[in-house]
């Protein structure tokens, strides 16, 4: 399959939700994997198809350092479970959009600044997409949220050599490889073995190749 033929399926997904409410859209997947590339392009099918997007990333809402780092710097553990702060997500995005709020709060949180923040509300309307992309995000927590949860997965080898590309201000590549095998992939097995997102997904894509989908579930 090519990516405009993934992304006209995924779209045809999201366009047959109904449009009484706000419909919540999960995109989880390994760090590198393309979540935040393939949303945007996701929001721009959908969007110009009429349907009200509003994008949201998992990203925005973080631990502060001393939460995330409390275990040792290349703890899978600490990475899963402390990395991320879920209550928030719940709070300001996924129980507004389902009780029919006007608006969400797409973040909570500036991980480059380490420190709080409070955007702008942003409208929702009843037929508003919001499409939330981020690691672990299909997991028990969210479990009461998703309408559609697609989850993207690749070669671990194709995505260390995407970390390796970009992660220069993480340090040298011996470094960056370490802190991706143990922490990041590591991480992403835990995932995988206590919250099982294959099931929890409605759709399962391979990135390996980007621009040549494939289409495992």
């Amino acid at each position: 399959m090519t990516r405009d033929e993934l992304l006209v399926e995924l779209a045809a997904r999201v366009l047959a939700l109904a449009d009484d409410r706000p419909r919540l859209v999960a995109i989880d997947g390994m760090s590198g994997v393309g979540k935040t590339a393939l949303a945007a392009d996701l929001a721009t099918v959908v969007g110009g198809a009429g349907r009200h997007v509003v994008r949201v990333s998992y990203d925005d809402f973080h631990q502060p350092r001393h939460v995330r780092h409390r275990a040792e710097r290349l703890s899978a553990e600490g990475y899963l479970t402390d990395s991320y702060d879920p209550g928030s997500l719940r709070r300001l995005v996924l129980d507004p959009a389902v009780s029919g709020a006007a608006a969400v709060v797409p973040g909570s949180f500036d991980l480059a600044n380490d420190e709080p923040v409070t955007p702008e509300p942003v409208p929702l309307a009843a037929g508003s997409v919001v499409l939330v992309e981020g690691e672990f995000v299909l997991a028990p927590d969210f479990d009461d949220f998703w309408d559609v949860g697609v989850l993207l997965v690749a070669e671990p080898a194709a995505l260390l050599a995407r970390a390796l590309e970009r992660g220069a201000d993480l340090g040298p590549a011996d470094q960056v490889r370490e802190l991706y095998l143990r922490r990041y992939l590591g991480a992403w097995a835990l995932h995988e073995e206590r919250h099982d997102p294959w099931r929890r997904a409605d759709v399962v894509v391979d990135l390996t190749d980007p621009q040549a989908p494939r289409r495992l579930g």
